[in-house]
């Protein structure tokens, strides 16, 4: 059985985009996330620093 995944992103001011995946690489997705957290709590810390 295969599998595919649809993923639809779009705002009421944007573009919209739709992704299609036949398969998901699960160590890069995970890597990707701990990337985007660190950089999201880096820059909270940051902006309390400079108030």
């Amino acid at each position: 059985m295969d599998i595919a995944e649809i993923g639809i992103i779009g705002g009421a001011d944007g573009p919209t985009s739709i992704f299609i995946a036949r398969s998901v690489n699960w160590p890069l997705i995970i890597v990707m996330g701990i990337i985007v957290v660190l950089a999201v709590g880096s820059f909270i810390v940051w902006k309390k620093k400079h108030k």
